[in-house]
């Protein structure tokens, strides 16, 4: 049976600190049921829907400390209504930090990421119908943490990114019809853990991210534009906030809202704030703010029809977020832990999976997941 639970606002007291007010939602009733068990539990791992409608759940850290193990090697193929766990495939390579997208049909191509305790430079191509991988071609370097996005003429961009030793300014194209990488133009800020969102007019925007991965790294306020008509890079306004580990989705109007993450200090800097980048203008205004500071949110956000934004990822209550009303508001329910780099996908109609994720603090992933309607 569903548990259907009213939106909760986080209201601010007026002076002396900040309380917590149940309030009745005002953007209506977002349900919250127990979702199918993953085959293992996972977190950092990549989620896709493919264009046959299968929702999956692809490598990841298995283990706690967020450490490798086989089913690192598996990935779960969910029902496109995210009811049920229809198989468990194989891929060829253990993967934590996976990157993946899918190129038609039932075919997905999977990146790069931590293989035997080294980012890899492989990628192969899993089919979710016969539940197997079959090798794809080689990255030009060892990869992880690139932006990732699939073009309107069906290339894929890989941009920036890490390999291993430092964090990186190149990009590739890859195009599913010959199945090659070619090097295309390089980001004019080398980057790592950027957003990278599809304009309407075929542009990509690329925000935020960190320039290292090490003890010095700074987070990004810098943003920058991919055109693909001339395959090249230019810079655009720049956000108000640096922000890395946040997240981004494209409106119906072709804006695009950038959401929370953390500026450097990391857990330390968590943020609350959001922004929105103006299209047609090409800079970044003030959008409001979540009910909680959030980061790690990876593919854990979504929007859910032309005003709202579900939060997934982040805290032990999920939230969406009213792009008129420039505020965030807490789900009344409990994920039974703060879980980060979850990750949702649409499944059905009004309804997204849920999945995955390592608790804070511990970094013990779960094999749960959680479905949502709205």
């Amino acid at each position: 049976m569903a548990r259907m639970f009213l939106l909760s606002v986080v209201a601010l007291a007026a002076c002396g600190g900040s309380e917590r007010a149940q309030l009745e939602g005002t953007v209506g009733v977002v349900s919250l049921d127990d979702g199918p068990r993953l085959s293992a539990p996972r977190a950092t791992h990549a989620t896709v829907r493919t264009e046959t409608g299968e929702l999956l759940a692809i490598g990841g850290c298995v283990a706690a400390g967020c450490e490798p193990g086989q089913a690192s090697a598996t990935v779960d193929v969910f029902s496109p209504d995210g009811v049920r766990l229809v198989r468990t495939g194989t891929l060829i390579e253990r993967r934590v930090q996976p990157m993946a997208v899918a190129i038609g049909g039932s075919r997905v191509l999977v990146l790069g990421g931590w293989v035997d305790g080294r980012v890899s430079t492989t990628t192969e191509i899993f089919d979710s119908s016969t539940g197997r991988s079959v090798p794809g071609p080689n990255l030009a370097r060892p990869l992880t943490s690139a932006s990732l996005v699939r073009l309107h003429d069906a290339r894929i961009l890989i941009a920036g990114g890490y390999d291993g030793r430092e964090v990186q300014a190149r990009a590739q194209i890859f195009d599913p019809k010959s199945n090659t990488f070619l090097n295309t133009g390089s980001l004019v800020t080398a980057r790592s853990g950027a957003t990278a969102s599809l304009l309407d007019d075929g542009r990509v925007l690329i925000a935020g991210g960190g320039d290292s991965e090490s003890a010095g790294r700074r987070a990004l306020a810098s943003a920058e534009l991919f055109d693909p008509a001339n395959d090249t890079f230019s810079q655009t306004g720049a956000m108000a906030q640096r922000r890395y580990k946040h997240g981004a989705v494209t409106l119906e109007n072709g804006d695009v809202l950038v959401i929370a993450g953390s500026d450097e200090r990391d857990y330390g800097g968590k943020l609350r704030s959001v922004e929105r980048y103006d299209a047609a203008r090409g800079r970044f205004v003030a959008a409001g703010s979540l009910a909680r500071a959030r980061f790690k949110l990876a593919d854990g956000v979504m929007l859910i029809d032309d005003g709202r934004v579900l939060i997934g990822a982040g805290d032990e209550q999920p939230e969406v977020f009213d792009i008129d009303r420039q505020s965030g508001e807490l789900v009344a329910a409990s994920l039974d832990g703060q879980w980060n780099y979850m990750t949702l996908v649409p499944a059905g109609k009004r309804t997204a999976l849920l999945m995955g994720g390592y608790r804070e603090g511990r970094i013990e992933p779960t094999d749960r997941s959680w479905i949502v309607r709205f």
